[in-house]
């Protein structure tokens, strides 16, 4: 609950602490009586007993005016404030001025606001006190109130309202300051919290982190570094003097940091000896959180005027709470990329899957049909079909086992002769496709050969008697957009030039381009698959010569 109007700074005062101090004004006529009775001073009870029905009056009026809202809230306190200061020094004046038994009450208002309310309340009661007792002081000695017995005692008095208020007001302002920076730092938990659980990608993580680090908590730089095989990796920074992805290597405080698991403090001069994170964050001194086994919260801190900086031991807590949270979200992260690769992927080969090959093959496809700029500079998109030669003959001769060895092994020599940037996918069963970003018929063609090569001498297996095992691979090779534009399309030329380097022999590339005319004439793959070896197409020409094949050869026994 806050106050603009009494100038006062979030937070102010709750609901609880709001009550106590309404009851303080509740009771103040109770603490004037008991000072009264315990004192020998005569005084005119009528007019006391008025004026203390009047604040109490008063006192549950401002209470009602503040439970409307927060709008109201200054506004009755400060109402009330000048309400209470002006009927206590009334009671003052009636009971033998500020050196009388009632001059105490000032003190206890003070109190009460000072450490119920705020410091910036308490100050401004310590001032209205003042300037009441002060001018209660000066009019007792110009004879305007009081008797002639009394004597100015204001300074006495302000002197002990200071001493006692004024030390409420500032234990009041201590706990306020490490109250906002607390508020201050779980928001900043909270918003940071928020920000790495929203991602789903690790690098986002890191690097919100680390800004998150650096705006909420005001260090000069931050970054994460995690332990690869080859070092220390920084993959996520901000503000730091180096390069993200900087490899370091694990030694000295950094290797000392990885092994403690507790935060860690390096002086500048410590920081400057070892030297292990100069390459990322200069010769600063730093403090070091840990994520998880493998990784580091870095973070450092200058201070005014060329000093070190320091850290504060609640600002290490907020820190390590923050590396739980981003501890579980890497964990989230990664968990989710295991997904969603099970989900892409064939389990077998470690290809994508068939589904995933569709949805790269449209988009690849659709990026031509949709942007004419692309088709413009002449771009183009190609697809591999290639099929294991002999694979059926394979399987029922040395088992299901060596067939998903030849699988694998294919899938790998594959994943060898192809670009960094081509999709490879397992198409079914011992079929496989490659998609040529930005590649035309000549060089699809050349990737299609080395395919084909790298199959033909990559041992794909192992047979029983320990010999290892090549396979062929038959190539069928279709362009965008010279040979369909849209992906079924693309897929139903390509596959027609694949049966067709089967049928010319197998062990070998056919391009769509390479005789397109007679395409229309080929059988379809998948009717290609329910006919039965008696209705084999007639062959054009001299009867086909035997295909070679990896199975050794059966030798008749003798008689």
């Amino acid at each position: 609950m806050n106050t603009r109007s009494l100038g006062l700074e979030q937070p102010v005062a709750t609901r609880g602490r709001l009550a106590l101090y309404f009851g303080v004004r509740y009771a103040t006529p109770l603490i004037v009586l008991l000072a009264l009775a315990a004192s020998a001073i005569e005084v005119d009870t009528d007019r006391v007993t008025v004026l203390l029905t009047a604040q109490i009056a008063f006192a549950v009026a401002t209470h009602a005016i503040a439970m409307l809202g927060a709008r109201m809230l200054g506004a009755a306190l400060w109402i009330g404030m000048l309400g209470d200061v002006t009927v206590i020094a009334t009671l003052t004046v009636m009971t033998g001025g500020a050196g009388g038994p009632v001059a105490f009450v000032f003190t206890v208002h003070a109190l009460a606001a000072g450490i119920l309310l705020s410091s910036r309340a308490g100050l401004r009661m310590l001032l209205l006190a003042t300037t009441a007792l002060l001018s209660l002081d000066v009019a007792v000695g110009q004879g305007l109130v009081g008797d002639a017995t009394q004597l100015p005692q204001g300074m006495e008095a302000v002197a002990a309202l200071w001493i006692l208020g004024g030390s409420a007001t500032l234990f009041s302002t201590y706990n306020e300051r490490e109250l906002r920076r607390r508020n201050a730092e779980l928001a900043t938990v909270r918003k940071v919290t928020l920000d790495i659980e929203d991602s789903l990608s690790l690098r986002e993580i890191f690097d919100d982190l680390s800004k998150g680090v650096v705006e909420g908590f005001r260090f000069d730089s931050a970054a994460v570094l995690l332990r690869e095989a080859d070092g220390v990796r920084c993959v996520g920074a901000h503000g730091i003097t180096g390069k993200v992805d900087t490899v370091i290597e694990e030694r000295g405080r950094l290797a000392h940091a990885l092994a403690l698991g507790k935060p860690l403090v390096t002086a500048g001069d410590q920081a400057a000896r070892d030297g292990s994170l100069i390459e990322l964050i200069g010769m600063r001194g730093h403090l070091t959180i840990p994520i998880n086994l493998d990784g580091l919260l870095v973070v450092t801190r200058s201070g005014r005027k060329g000093r070190p900086g320091k850290v504060r031991a609640n600002e290490i807590d907020a820190l390590e709470r923050l590396a739980h949270h981003a501890r579980l979200a890497v964990e989230n992260a990664r968990s989710h990329e295991r997904v969603r690769r099970m989900s892409i992927t064939d389990p077998l080969t470690g290809l994508l899957n068939h589904g995933e090959f569709q949805k790269r093959l449209a988009h690849e496809v659709g990026r031509i049909q949709r942007y004419a700029s692309v088709r413009a500079r002449g771009a183009r998109v190609s697809l591999v079909l290639l099929d294991i030669d002999h694979f059926k003959r394979f399987n029922d001769r040395y088992g299901h086992p060596a067939g998903d060895a030849v699988l694998k092994g294919v899938s790998a020599a594959v994943r060898s002769a192809v670009r960094s940037f081509d999709i490879v996918a397992r198409y079914g069963g011992e079929e496989l496709a490659v998609i040529l970003p930005e590649t035309g018929v000549e060089a699809s063609r050349d990737v299609a050969e080395r395919i084909r090569k790298a199959v033909a001498s990559y041992p794909c297996a192992v047979t029983r008697s320990g010999k290892p095992v090549r396979v062929s691979v038959s190539v069928g090779v279709a362009t965008v957009p010279e040979h369909g534009i849209v992906p079924a399309e693309v897929v139903k030329q390509a596959d027609a030039a694949l049966y067709r380097a089967k049928e010319a022999g197998r062990n070998r590339v056919v391009h769509t381009a390479d005789g397109s005319g007679q395409l229309a004439a080929v059988v379809p793959i998948a009717t290609r698959r329910r006919r039965g070896s008696d209705e084999a197409p007639a062959r054009a020409g001299s009867r086909r010569a035997r295909a070679p094949s990896f199975l050794p050869k059966r030798r008749t026994p003798h008689a």
